[in-house]
Formats: C-alpha cells, sequence, structure tokens
C-alpha cells in the first residue's frame, strides 16, 4: 500500500500505529521516553517517573524533599 501511514519517527520506516508512531515508538510513549512523552516527568535528573502536581516532581521526591532526605 503506497499511502499507508508511517511513523513519524524520523528515520523510522515501520507503519503508523497511533500518536503517530509505530507500534515500538508508541511503546516508547507510553513508558515515557520519547521526546514528548505522554505524561510529564520528574524534574530531577534521570527520573522518569510521572510528575505529581507538586512542583514537577514524582511522588518519591516530593516526600523526600518534605522529610528533608535525598531520594534514591
Amino acid at each position: 500500500m503506497a499511502d499507508e501511514k508511517r511513523c513519524s519517527v524520523k528515520g523510522c520506516k515501520r507503519p503508523y500505529r497511533a500518536r503517530g508512531y509505530c507500534v515500538t515508538h508508541f511503546k516508547k510513549w507510553r513508558r515515557g521516553e520519547m521526546p514528548h512523552p505522554r505524561y510529564k516527568i520528574c524534574s530531577r535528573e534521570a527520573c522518569r517517573k510521572p510528575a505529581t502536581a507538586r512542583w514537577g516532581l514524582c511522588e518519591e521526591h516530593f516526600k523526600a524533599d518534605m522529610a528533608g532526605a535525598p531520594a534514591a
């Protein structure tokens, strides 16, 4: 099929699945590994957990900040 939609990631030739991505990139998007993730992620470096409404931190980092202890 010549008019079959393709993944929107540059260089990817796989067929479109959802949100403009192929199956592989869609799964990465759902896990928050794409440049525009599904959720807003924690603002701490290397933390990919979904952020809550509290200062852009995940629940773990927010609780650690409130307790005054560093989170892992």
